[in-house]
């Protein structure tokens, strides 16, 4: 793979990174428990226009920019390990094909024939060479076009201009983002993520083995839930019989890196270390969640036998302003108990998916048909304690604002 890490096992350097950031994790959240608090945004409520989520032109706007334009978190590098190995990722809007190289590089194009525009890769799997099942033009995994049946009915093209189209692609510490728009360049990973990055490189997610994934579709506005995955405040009575068993509602710490940001809403069980001397507080396999401007957040959590998940869920626009696709992926850390069954993984896939499915889209799906119909000038209010809401949605705009203005 691209970087020395991605050769390499688990890291007792990293592993001591991610207690330290564990510990004033609960220090954080603790204090919370005992004061009886959360993190707030210094500037009280904030009232959201609701054709954020109802405008079509906006829609428009955001997925040209924020979607197109800017760097998204694709893929973790052990979807595709080997060479040959292909990933369709298609949410941006064009069909793009990722496809690890011979030199163990991630290339990313569009997928898309350059005889007559058909689709190139329609299966994953490990492949010598990408082939068109229209007319079987093939292309070697760099994109040069490598062979053409019928040759003597297409003498004198120019062969070096008929390979597939490039988008920029990037691979740094685990994590494969791309763009939407064609172009040669190598995305700069570490340099997008900025102050997030030796945040996120604590992970180690070149060794996070993707388990078990799923896809949500739901009739509600990207943003609308994108949302849900940004706060806590919703646990008590939305999640009453899933997520509330397990954590705390409407206490939670965040950091902002940038347009991304950690935040970490509180288990039940740090309950129990109210008043406890710190070195008597035992281990937890929790991390947070760590989210990815604009629209992926990966859920940090304990899972049964000891280990913890990796479950990474990103949000895309639909079709149209008021439909969105969630795609959803468990992934084993690198530093999992070995002895550990898979089958650990995957339950919690189904459990997470589920709440996801049957709680949040649900009530998103609500919420965006009554913003429909909502009067003019009708506002949402996002409260001080939906924090990390309020980032996403500031650095939404300013994305919007620098494209209009």
């Amino acid at each position: 793979m691209a970087d020395n890490d991605t050769i390499a096992g688990p890291s007792p350097h990293w592993a001591a990174a991610r207690q330290q950031r564990r510990t004033a994790m609960l220090q954080r959240l603790v204090r919370h428990l005992a004061d009886g608090t959360t993190d707030l945004a210094r500037g009280g409520p904030m009232p959201l226009d609701a054709r954020a989520f109802t405008d079509p032109a906006r829609f428009d706007l955001e997925r040209r920019e924020l979607f197109l334009k800017r760097p998204v978190l694709a893929a973790l590098s052990r979807d595709i390990p080997e060479p040959g190995d292909t990933l369709l990722f298609e949410d941006l809007g064009p069909s793009i094909v990722l496809v690890r190289n011979e030199e163990r590089k991630v290339r990313a194009f569009l997928n898309m024939c350059a005889h007559r525009g058909a689709k190139v890769v329609t299966e994953c799997d490990r492949k010598r060479r990408l082939t068109c099942r229209f007319h079987g033009w093939t292309f070697d995994l760099d994109g040069k076009l490598a062979g053409i049946p019928g040759a003597e009915g297409f003498a004198g093209i120019d062969r070096e201009q008929r390979g597939l189209v490039p988008v920029p692609v990037g691979e740094w510490k685990g994590m494969i983002f791309v763009q939407g728009e064609p172009g040669t360049q190598e995305i700069d990973v570490e340099a997008h993520l900025g102050d997030f990055a030796p945040v996120v490189a604590e992970l180690e997610l070149h060794l996070a083995k993707p388990v078990k994934s799923g896809i949500i579709d739901a009739a509600a506005n990207w943003k609308y839930v994108n949302d849900t995955f940004c706060e806590g405040y919703h646990f008590a009575t939305l999640h009453a019989k899933s997520i509330a068993r397990i954590a705390v509602s409407n206490v939670m710490a965040y950091t902002a890196y940038g347009a991304n940001h950690w935040m970490a809403t509180c288990r039940a069980d740090f309950r129990e270390l109210v008043g406890k001397p710190q070195h008597e507080w035992p281990d937890f396999n929790y991390g947070g969640l760590f989210f990815f401007f604009p629209n992926a957040t990966l859920n940090v959590s304990p899972i049964k036998g000891g280990s913890e998940f990796y479950g990474l869920s990103r949000v895309f626009p639909g079709g149209s302003v008021g439909v969105s696709r969630t795609l959803m992926t468990t992934y084993r850390p690198g530093h999992a108990n070995p002895d550990a069954d898979d089958a650990l993984w995957a339950d919690m896939q189904d459990f997470v998916e589920n709440v996801v499915r049957t709680e949040d889209c649900s009530v998103s799906r609500d919420g965006q048909h009554n913003l429909q119909y909502a009067p003019p000038g009708f506002h949402a209010l996002i409260g001080a304690n939906e924090i990390a809401v309020q980032g996403v949605h500031r650095n939404i705009q300013a994305v919007v604002d620098g494209a209009t203005g």
